[in-house]
């Protein structure tokens, strides 16, 4: 792998391989097969995993799904614009957040899956496979892809032992439920010292929910939803009673500081491989998606693969340190402190509405690919 040498004949067509089906992997294929290389995803799961209920996709993410074969017209998922703030059991604030390219969208993790999958060849996806060996992969292929995960197996044949990560826990449902407080093309957030929830709006009269709240023991989901079945806010009320036990999902999120480097020879780390993020911007699916647009852009210029791949990184790695730094400043600061307990609630939500507005107004907007 380390004595790979990009041949002259070999600029045109690739052979790429991509291990993970998740969204990185599949993103990634896309975009290579929209240029015109030979893909291989290898997957060790017998089918996609639909798991992981529904994501928000910004614009700077939905954007670039027409370059990854997916028309702008087909883009998955619910549109919204704007973000309602709610404290005291009403709603307080509302930050406007106008899409630069194409619609923000909620979209349920499978839906987007299935569309990515539909843009590659039918034989392109190997399931039950599962691709352990980077030497022979980086043999056998002209460029490999690490799209497997967090928790990957195969990220130490590219960069060091992971650092210290942050780790946030949530409970999640995707409900069907009549919630005139938070009307179609909006989200909401609920929040108050030691709760944070947020509502987005799926097709027809579904709805996804999640909330966090840091002093909730692991395994204790179903008192939760208990308490909030009485909660102040009507929302919280509606959506509880509408949620059975057995929709309501925990997961644990881990985050994961960027190296400087995200290749070694002819492989290279996307996705959560990468730079795994916590949820409270809303942006790991979306940085994600930006990886696979910036790598096959970045080969697409070429002249060689070891300069594509270090335009990669150079792209890349600040804008993933500097989303991630703001992330764990979010978990900062919907943890119960000094603040929290000094601040009215109501006030805190409209702080939280006029600085996260234009977070993530700045955020979402779309970049070119295409690396200098």
């Amino acid at each position: 792998m380390d004595g790979y040498v990009w041949r002259e004949e070999e600029m045109g067509r690739m052979r790429v391989a991509v291990v993970g089906a998740g969204l990185a992997g599949l993103a990634t294929a896309a975009a290579f097969n929209r240029t015109g290389h030979d893909v291989s995803v290898y997957e060790q799961a017998d089918a996609l995993r639909s798991s992981g209920l529904a994501i928000n996709l910004w614009s700077n993410a939905t954007s670039l799904l027409p370059g990854l074969g997916i028309p702008a017209e087909a883009v998955p998922g619910e549109p919204f614009a704007r973000m309602l703030f709610r404290a005291a059991g009403r709603q307080v604030a509302t930050a406007e957040l106008p899409a630069r390219g194409l619609p923000h969208v909620t979209v349920e993790r499978g839906a987007l899956l299935d569309a990515l999958a539909a843009t590659l060849p039918d034989d392109a996806i190997g399931y039950g496979v599962r691709r352990t060996d980077v030497d022979e992969l980086a043999g056998e292929h002209d460029l490999v892809v690490v799209a497997d995960g967090t928790n990957s197996t195969l990220r130490s044949a590219v960069t060091g032992p992971v650092g210290r990560r942050w780790s946030w826990r949530l409970w999640q449902a995707n409900v069907a439920a009549d919630l005139p407080e938070v009307p179609p093309g909006t989200g909401a957030a609920v929040t108050r010292p030691g709760l944070f929830s947020g509502i987005w709006r799926l097709a027809g009269k579904r709805v996804t929910w999640f909330v966090e709240q840091p002093g909730r023991e692991s395994g204790d989901g179903d008192r939760l939803l208990d308490d909030l079945r009485d909660d102040e806010d009507p929302a919280l009320r509606t959506l509880a009673v509408a949620t059975p036990a057995k929709d309501w999902v925990e997961w644990h999120a881990q985050d994961m500081w960027p190296r400087r480097q995200l290749h070694r020879g002819n492989v290279v780390l996307v996705g959560d491989a990468a730079h795994a993020m916590l949820p409270t911007l809303g942006q790991g699916a979306c940085q994600s998606v930006e990886d696979a647009a910036t790598l096959a852009a970045s080969v697409a210029a070429g002249p060689d693969l070891d300069r594509a791949l270090r335009r990669y990184e150079a792209a890349r790695v600040p804008r993933l340190r500097w989303i991630l730094a703001l992330t764990r400043a979010g978990a900062l600061g919907r943890r119960p402190g000094v603040t929290s307990r000094t601040v009215p609630a109501v006030a805190a939500a409209r702080m939280m509405a006029r600085s996260g507005g234009a977070v993530l107004r700045r955020l979402s907007r779309p970049r070119i690919p295409v690396p200098r």
